[in-house]
């Protein structure tokens, strides 16, 4: 009995100091769990959606359309229509799925009103804890005209699901402009390219589309959610070109044929004009474009390539086309062609992205056109892959691609020295690490054609730290943080009770 009594008093003993150890560990342990914020719910289904005229007056509405997670149903609404969401459950932000873009827009929410709309997103997520301080049951949509949305969702405050595009306005400056002439083009005959320096780099990347598919209604959402799966957040520009049948090549014809066709359709100094003010507009460093026979002799693509090195010194020229003079002049540093044959360089997407969970950049190209689904049974499908739509790749690596290879392009103008590696930022400092601001007038060095051609290929840079909105701290992680340092400071008060309990027993 005396040992059975002696280890039970032992243990009490122990106890404080197990006590205080659990609470260490729990210092410790606590912050790596609490780094793990809370996920957002999508509550859209338990939703309730209505809709009223002009006058107030009620509307029929088909909320199922709305609610279908599906952008190739929509439901058309007037301009004045008051679109209402409300739930049982308060919602921190929601998501809308425009047919076409809106324009500004106004929304109501916790008793005050707030344009939106400005930066004419297609897919456009408001934040309204941002907007109004808290979260709401219930938020209006004031449709500006006669429009069609898709879909609407809302979610509780917490971490985004992936799918979810919280899109920024246009670059500022660009590091690297993508010249795509069609929606699609940027995940094919330039594979690898937004993935890369978009996704992993992290460089400013802004995407201009010559053409527009404003006609065809999956389109647009099949390009916009294509650039979101490969990395891209800032807005593409989309030109005021149309995707003309009558672009494409003829039997027979030559490319500089197809060309002269294509001009007389777009009209050559519209789009010289047009690629002066993106080079104007965003300043960018490096510019990449298509193949000047337009890869597969397309002649929108031809022509797209044309205009930019047409372009190239009229946007120094503060004379030349005075309507985008405003942004000042500028002299790209370098000019990149798609299989341009002088001063090549063959770049390596076949590299595992940390970004993108070890795929490559190949992969995840694959992975945007995938969004293309209007497309997919194309040739481009067979030519990415390897098979047909719904079967397994054969084609694995971007290097197993001869035909219009998108690992080659040529360096077809500079002002910083020819290449010395496989890298369109070779020489190029990215703005964001630039110490001053850049200069907004054109650099005072000639451009000048290199002489020499890299023969390394590199591996991947290392992963640049990002900062982006859906990684914003959430006020629940706060919460959870608070709540954590209360426990451990009750397991502390309970140990020290038990520690001086322990002592007054053995001081009697």
């Amino acid at each position: 009995m005396k040992t059975l009594t002696n280890h039970a008093g032992g243990n009490d003993r122990r106890l404080p100091a197990a006590l205080l150890l659990f609470a260490v560990l729990w210092l410790f342990i606590s912050p790596g769990i609490g780094a793990f914020p809370t996920k957002a719910e999508d509550i859209s289904a338990a939703c309730t959606l209505s809709l009223s005229g002009n006058g107030g007056e009620n509307k029929a509405l088909d909320s199922e359309r709305l609610l279908d997670a599906d952008y190739t149903t929509y439901v058309t609404l007037s301009g004045g229509d008051q679109l209402k969401i409300s739930s049982e459950e308060a919602f921190s932000s929601i998501y809308i799925i425009w047919n076409k873009i809106p324009g500004e827009w106004t929304l109501s929410a916790a008793g005050a009103s707030y344009t939106l709309g400005q930066y004419g997103y297609l897919h456009e997520f408001v934040d309204l804890r941002e907007q109004t301080g808290t979260a709401v049951n219930e938020a209006t949509v004031s449709i500006p005209k006669d429009i069609a949305v898709c879909d609407i969702y809302a979610f509780t405050e917490g971490n985004l699901p992936d799918w979810v595009q919280v899109w920024q306005p246009p670059c500022q400056q660009a590091d690297l402009m993508l010249f795509s002439t069609h929606s699609d083009d940027e995940q094919l005959f330039f594979a690898g390219i937004l993935p890369y320096y978009a996704g992993e780099i992290g460089a400013a990347v802004q995407v201009v589309y010559l053409t527009n598919h404003w006609d065809v209604q999956n389109r647009p959402h099949e390009q916009i959610n294509g650039l979101w799966t490969v990395g891209v957040r800032n807005y593409p520009i989309v030109g005021p070109f149309p995707d003309d049948a009558d672009t494409l090549s003829r039997e027979g014809e030559s490319p500089e044929e197809t060309l002269q066709r294509t001009l007389e359709i777009f009209g050559e100094d519209a789009l010289i004009e047009f690629q002066v003010e993106m080079i104007r507009r965003f300043k960018p460093q490096v510019i990449v474009g298509h193949d000047i026979n337009g890869e597969y002799q397309h002649g929108a693509h031809i022509a797209n390539t044309y205009s930019l090195q047409k372009a190239l010194e009229p946007a120094a020229d503060p004379q030349a086309y005075p309507d985008s003079a405003h942004y000042g002049t500028w002299v790209v540093p370098k000019t990149y062609i798609h299989l341009w044959d002088e001063n090549k360089i063959v770049m390596n997407w076949d590299e595992p992205l940390s970004r993108f969970g070890g795929k490559t950049a190949f992969e995840v190209s694959k992975e945007g056109y995938a969004c293309h689904r209007s497309q997919q049974w194309t040739w481009f499908t067979r030519w990415l892959t390897g098979t047909g739509d719904g079967e397994a790749d054969t084609i694995t690596k971007a290097s197993e691609i001869t035909r219009y290879s998108p690992c080659e392009y040529g360096l077809y103008r500079t002002t910083v020295g020819p290449d010395t590696k496989a890298d369109f930022l070779d020489h190029i400092t990215l703005y964001r690490d630039q110490v001053q601001d850049p200069p907004l007038e054109e650099p005072t060095a000639e451009p000048e054609m290199p002489t020499t051609a890299p023969t390394a290929v590199p591996s991947p840079r290392q992963t640049a730290e990002r900062t982006e909105s859906e990684q914003k701290p959430e006020i629940r992680t706060i919460l959870i943080y608070c709540a954590m340092a209360a426990c451990v400071l009750c397991i502390v008060i309970m140990a020290l009770l038990s520690a001086h309990s322990q002592k007054k027993k053995r001081s009697r």
